[in-house]
């Protein structure tokens, strides 16, 4: 049998990205009809090349292409034989020339936040349902995603538009430092939540919640109250009774991910920079911020929980608190499960003659729900080799690893195998392992920062994230840092950045098995 993906004929100028090929049982159950919307580990599984050049009419057979194709959770020559529904989809690339010299490919924000299932034109075809195995396939990517609104003069896709709606503003700017490392018009947007007595003449606190892309959403989900640890939450801030201040959202979302990380990277530009030299003066500006080290404030979870501890470690003269919750692996002998510093594999845990799977996920109970192995697999599926799969561990070696020759982040393990690179492992801990700049720093830093540090997690950390608390609570401990760290008994990943006070009420263990976002 041949399956064949035919590029619209309608199609203007080159073609150039990856092709992603989707299959599942057609009686599978999800409320998605788009099998390319059906994402994660328990999604659809698919298959992935990447072409440049390509033409209006061209085709690709697949088979052809089997040996350069990555799979995910099998290779693409044991799909299993019989009826199955199956769909392409072409993520477009961009090209990217920098103001450091190189040229990349990668796709570009045009306000789908990362998210190649909605970023508008990528292309894809209708579902088809096939006798795999018996029959030849011709399927057409002849769909292409749209913007979700016409523009308004003047605006521009990147990090998305949307109308400000009573106590919510929304604000976008161009940033220079990232537009000359870019070498294009380069933005970073924000959800801006206004207290419920809001004064333009007055000035206020601000606190800069961090995370993940939050397309239109506001800090706190106000006014969304879609779940029972947020009720009452928009009520409250209405109310008047809640404290007076400004709580912003970060929109960044870039070609290697959802979100930046929001510090300085060889590969991702100046983003630490850019946030405290324009952006965050730009906003106070705007809104009346008090512009006082006192009067900004950090917090958020997971990668925000990250975010929210470098920021105020690198910038402490910037930030006045920082109240990081189940932060990612903020030293690399803790690096989830890994020691980057002294294991030899990152998918494999050596026991003589035998060696386990490194576990990626667990549930609160302790059971695997993945392995690193296949987090990184799936993500070399969706994106190949060069940091383009758009997921949590390609994010990780583009924002902590050294710029190659070839412009892309240079792995700090072999996605293939798990063998750990020293050498870049090395460049990790000089610039981006938390722990390591708070030894190297402290006499200078922590006169800076005592007070203002205030670490939680739950001991049952989906992803082990509890492993690196530990660590960093103790070298800050060490220098008398005077913040608190608390670690929750028999708690997930997450479950701290609820509005529910941990004893007051049970969060339902179903919930928290099913969240598996970061």
């Amino acid at each position: 049998m041949t399956t064949t993906i035919r590029i619209r004929k309608t199609l203007k100028g080159e073609l150039n990205g990856r092709l992603l090929f989707f299959i599942d049982r057609p009686d599978a159950e999800s409320e998605e009809k788009n099998l390319y919307a059906r994402r994660g580990l328990d999604g659809s599984p698919v298959f992935g090349v990447t072409f440049y050049g390509l033409q209006a009419g061209d085709e690709i057979i697949l088979e052809e292409q089997e040996n350069n194709i990555i799979g995910f959770p099998f290779d693409f020559r044991d799909i299993p034989k019989g009826k199955l529904n199956v769909q392409a989809f072409f993520i477009r690339y961009h090209k990217y020339v920098r103001g450091d010299g190189h040229t990349i490919w990668g796709m570009q924000d045009n306000g789908g936040g990362c998210n190649y299932a909605v970023t508008p034109y990528n292309l894809y075809s209708k579902v088809y349902t096939v006798d795999w195995g018996n029959e030849d396939i011709t399927m057409d990517l002849k769909y292409e995603i749209k913007p979700e609104r016409r523009l308004n003069e003047g605006e521009v896709l990147s990090q998305n538009n949307y109308d400000d709606k009573g106590l919510l503003r929304y604000f976008k700017m161009r940033s220079e430092l990232l537009s000359q490392f870019w070498g294009e018009d380069t933005y970073i947007g924000a959800n801006v939540l206004l207290p419920s007595n809001y004064d333009p003449e007055k000035k206020y606190p601000v606190l800069y919640w961090q995370g993940h892309w939050p397309k239109d959403t506001p800090a706190f989900r106000y006014g969304l109250e879609l779940r029972e640890a947020e009720q009452g939450v928009t009520a409250y801030w209405d109310s008047g009774k809640a404290p007076q201040f400004i709580a912003v959202n970060i929109r960044d979302a870039n070609m290697y991910y959802d979100d930046s990380y929001r510090v300085n990277s060889a590969n991702l530009g100046p983003y630490g920079d850019a946030l405290t030299k324009e952006f965050i003066p730009a906003i106070e500006k705007e809104f009346g911020g008090l512009g006082t080290t006192e009067g900004r404030l950090l917090a958020g979870g997971s990668t925000g929980g990250w975010e929210s501890m470098a920021l105020q470690l690198f910038y402490p003269d910037v930030f006045g608190g920082a109240w990081p919750a189940c932060c990612d692996g903020m030293d690399f002998h803790a690096f989830q499960l890994v020691d980057m510093y002294n294991d030899e594999n990152v998918y494999e845990i050596s026991h003589n003659w035998r060696h386990a799977e490194r576990p990626g996920m667990r549930d609160v109970k302790g059971n695997v729900i993945w392995t690193m192995r296949e987090e990184n697999r799936y993500e070399l599926a969706l994106g190949g080799d060069l940091a383009h799969g758009m997921g949590q561990m390609g994010i990780f070696q583009a924002c902590y690893s050294p710029c190659g020759e070839d412009g892309y982040p240079v792995y700090s393990y072999d996605p293939f195998t798990g063998k750990i690179n020293r050498d870049v492992v090395e460049y990790w801990e000089q610039n981006y392992d938390l722990g390591a700049y708070v030894e190297r720093n402290h006499e200078w830093l922590i006169p800076k920062i005592r007070g203002k540090i205030h670490l939680r997690d739950g001991d049952m950390d989906n992803f082990y994230l509890n492993l690196g608390h530990y660590i960093l609570t103790d070298i800050l401990e060490k220098y008398d840092y005077q913040g608190y760290s608390k670690m929750f008994a028999r708690q997930g990943h997450s479950f701290c950045m609820t509005m529910i006070e941990p004893g007051r009420k049970k969060i339902s263990e179903k919930y928290w098995n099913r969240n598996r976002n970061r």
